[in-house]
């Protein structure tokens, strides 16, 4: 295919070579016909004539076939430029950017870029060229927002002034693009800086809020040890504030101001302690975007004393010692117990009720626990702090229940996690053991089943919970199609195995059937654990089905020749009573022929024929005069005619 450059090349070439031959014929290219004297004359004219029609017709197609712009494509669109500028100039005299610094006054910018270029272009437009790659989707609908300042700049222009940006758009490459004829002409790319200064914030040193507080405001908290007379000593943790701030580029200026008033002005970090109980604390920062007197300035935080929460007593001691509790802190399934917690502090503290199983596992116990928790508030003489009784009421529904309890006093001087006594991952000095015991129940894991590698065997494990234990051997088994087993007995392919331990949840175990050689057969056993103590039974049983893929126990019990046969015995019998059908409804090959039939149907030959007649026999054909009947002159039916027919009448005779 042609370029267009390539057209117009070959358009300049034919404009060059018809002038050249044309002047060539002219200076004495018909010298050669000088016999022909008289017309050489006309001739020439008629020739010179149409050899320039001819080439200006050529020259015309191609001039209007081509547009004007790709004979001239070298000149005119060489000398057209873009540019992105920071000022409404005209292309020679704006400056093309290589970094844009868009400053950010909260959503929008204050500064204004432009993108200029010469006439004729069209569309001039904002593009960014990395967006895909730096997964920046919302800068695509802000480039293409560009005003259109044409008209009042008097060249082509667009500008985005004001625009809402994003932080995460720096080092993002954008550039301008114009359109010509079809074509497009790119300004050079320049890459986006957003510098900003979010609102400070003060945080602690682990980078936690403070605590807001409904109708009071924010809070931090310094600890503070009272003396006899209620005043907080000097000699109590300090803490360690921090200016947290979002910028770009990174703040450098710090101001400290307790109550309105500038302390400091060190660093991103003040340290506290009891002196500044009771006055507001605030921080500003700087990045050099704002003048001093414009620094973006924090929430004021109150500083409020800090008494750490504490475990004062509980009652975990005299509940073991009474009922339902029994010996070895045994008690039995659905019972109800309530423990309880008095605990103090300031702010007001928080109880979480924990629960540290056989396994290790440290879990929340089945009662509400924080700030939903059920508290009593207690008289206490130092109003500086507050006690609370603190409840955790619990119904034993099952094993699960077992383990030792105890309870955490908490005090949240933070938005972060709580500062607590004891710890919330291990007990203190006092806790409470629960050994739960009952009847079996099946345990929330249920029966599996485990392929022996190399071998056709396969191990079944039923877990159960019991406590106290069953009695071996009599006390648990295995039914097998009704067939009782005890641990170490075998009946055809199946062993009890053995009775474990299961370590991950208290008062559980497991116990092992081994099926060996595994057969088709086997998925139609019956399989049930029982099990039983002191307390009651339970029956568990083994879908032997679902643990061996869930294949049913009718075609698993049958071989596949016997299978194959019986599929092919059914499809013999449905195919026998679909034709059978088929001839008896009429359908498809099975339809019935009509015969054929006399041109009078039963309606016409009644319609034709007298349905009573006075005589029984035939009638005359002849009257007592010896005159022939008179036939009736309708045609009403056509045996009727026939008698009357005089032919008819004598071969009636005849054969008389």
């Amino acid at each position: 295919m042609i370029k267009p450059g390539e057209l117009a090349f070959i358009s300049l070439l034919y404009r060059f070579t018809f002038s050249s031959v044309n002047n060539d014929v002219n200076n004495g290219g018909g010298g050669d016909d000088d016999d022909d004297d008289y017309d050489d004359g006309d001739d020439d004219d008629d020739d010179d004539n149409d050899e320039d029609n001819d080439d200006i017709n050529i020259m015309y197609f191609l001039e209007s076939t081509l547009p004007v712009h790709y004979f001239y494509l070298s000149t005119d669109l060489s000398g057209i430029k873009v540019k992105i500028s920071d000022m409404p100039f005209p292309v020679p005299n704006a400056q093309q950017l290589n970094q844009i610094v868009w400053t950010m006054l909260g959503t929008a910018t204050k500064e204004a870029i432009y993108c200029v270029s010469e006439a004729p272009v069209s569309q001039l437009r904002f593009v960014c060229v990395d967006c895909y790659q730096k997964n920046i989707t919302d800068m695509v609908n802000v480039l293409s927002s560009a005003q259109d300042l044409t008209r009042e700049a008097g060249f082509p222009t667009v500008a985005l002034r004001g625009i809402p940006v994003n932080t995460n758009w720096t080092g993002a490459t954008i550039m301008c693009q114009a359109a010509l004829n079809g074509g497009t002409i790119d300004s050079a790319s320049a890459i986006i800086d957003v510098r900003y200064l979010k609102q400070p914030h003060v945080v602690d040193t682990s980078g936690q809020g403070p605590i807001l507080i409904a109708n009071q405001g924010y809070r931090f908290y310094v600890e503070c040890i009272r003396t006899n007379n209620g005043l907080c000593q000097q000699n109590g943790r300090r803490k360690t504030l921090r200016c947290a701030v979002q910028s770009h580029p990174p703040a450098t200026i710090f101001r400290w101001l307790k109550n309105g008033i500038v302390v400091s002005g060190n660093g991103a970090d003040i340290t506290i302690g009891t002196e500044m109980i009771g006055q507001s604390i605030q921080c500003s920062a700087n990045n050099g975007l704002f003048s001093d007197g414009e620094m973006p300035t924090s929430q004021a935080v109150q500083i409020d004393p800090y008494t750490a929460a504490r475990l004062v007593q509980d009652n975990f001691q005299a509940m073991q010692n009474v009922a339902p509790f029994q010996s070895g802190n045994r008690i039995d399934m659905n019972q109800q117990i309530n423990l309880g917690c008095q605990v103090e502090g300031n702010p007001r503290p928080v109880v979480f009720w924990k629960l540290r199983k056989s396994n290790g596992q440290v879990v929340d116990a089945s009662c509400p626990q924080g700030f939903e928790g059920q508290y009593q508030e207690a008289p206490l003489e130092q109003r500086t702090n507050i006690r609370l009784n603190a409840i955790c009421s619990l119904r034993i529904a099952n094993y699960t229940f077992s383990g030792q309890y105890w309870c955490a006093a908490c005090s949240f001087v933070s938005q972060g996690a709580p500062e607590c006594s004891p710890s919330l991952d291990s007990p203190g000095t006092t806790y409470l053991n629960v050994q739960v015991q009952g009847p079996p129940t099946q345990s929330d894991t249920l029966p599996s089943v485990q392929k022996l590698p190399s071998s056709d065997s396969a191990v079944v494990v039923v877990h159960y919970c019991a406590e106290p234990l069953p009695k071996l051997p009599r006390d648990i088994v295995f039914s097998v199609d009704q067939n009782e087993l005890q641990i170490g007995q075998t009946w055809q392919n199946f062993r009890f195995e053995s009775t474990t331990q299961n370590n991950t949840v208290p008062n559980c175990h497991l116990a092992k059937l081994l099926i060996s050689p595994v057969s088709d057969t086997d998925t139609n056993r019956q399989v049930v654990l029982k099990v039983q103590n002191t307390y009651g039974s339970k029956h568990i049983t083994v879908p032997l089905v679902a643990l061996f893929g869930g294949q049913s126990t009718t075609m698993s019990s049958f071989p596949s020749w016997f299978m194959a046969l019986l599929m092919m015995i059914i499809f013999g019998v449905s195919l026998s009573l679909l034709i059978i059908f088929c001839i008896k409804k009429n359908l498809f090959c099975f339809r019935k022929v009509k015969p054929t039939v006399n041109s009078y149907d039963d309606k016409r030959k009644k319609a034709n024929m007298r349905e009573t007649y006075r005589e029984d026999g035939p009638r005359s054909l002849y009257q007592a005069s010896g005159q022939p009947v008179e036939c009736p002159l309708d045609y009403e039916s056509a045996v009727q005619a026939a008698y009357c027919d005089s032919r008819m009448s004598s071969i009636v005779s005849k054969s008389r």
